[in-house]
């Protein structure tokens, strides 16, 4: 179960990692579909905790903290998107948000 969440903290800490940077450096194609009313400064800040929490995600003391903020994260982006877009693509969101709450439950309860 251990490697199992490892392989999972991993490939979320990529996926989080390339989606923050994704977020802050294409402000421009984010803001005309999703969302007009968030400014620049609250895409990069959104960027920039994504990228910070992704890193904790593999620094162990910090795995549970940063894979609550992440699975958040993903579900507030799920509620943006269908808000703005629509229900189809709501998956690219949900299946991490479902990854990060088991690697922050597996984390806190299973090894304490």
């Amino acid at each position: 179960m251990n490697i199992l969440l490892w392989v999972f903290q991993i490939l979320l800490a990529l996926w989080n990692i390339i989606g923050g940077i994704y977020t802050i450096s294409n402000y421009e194609q984010l803001k005309s579909p999703l969302a007009n009313d968030l400014p620049k400064s609250v895409w990069v800040g959104i960027g920039v905790l994504q990228v910070v929490f992704a890193v904790g995600l593999v620094l162990p003391k910090l795995t549970p903290i940063a894979a609550i903020y992440l699975a958040a994260n993903a579900l507030l982006g799920c509620a943006l998107f269908a808000k703005y877009a629509g229900f189809p693509g709501i998956l690219w969101g949900v299946v991490p948000a479902i990854s990060a709450a088991f690697v922050a439950y597996g984390r806190m309860v299973l090894f304490r």
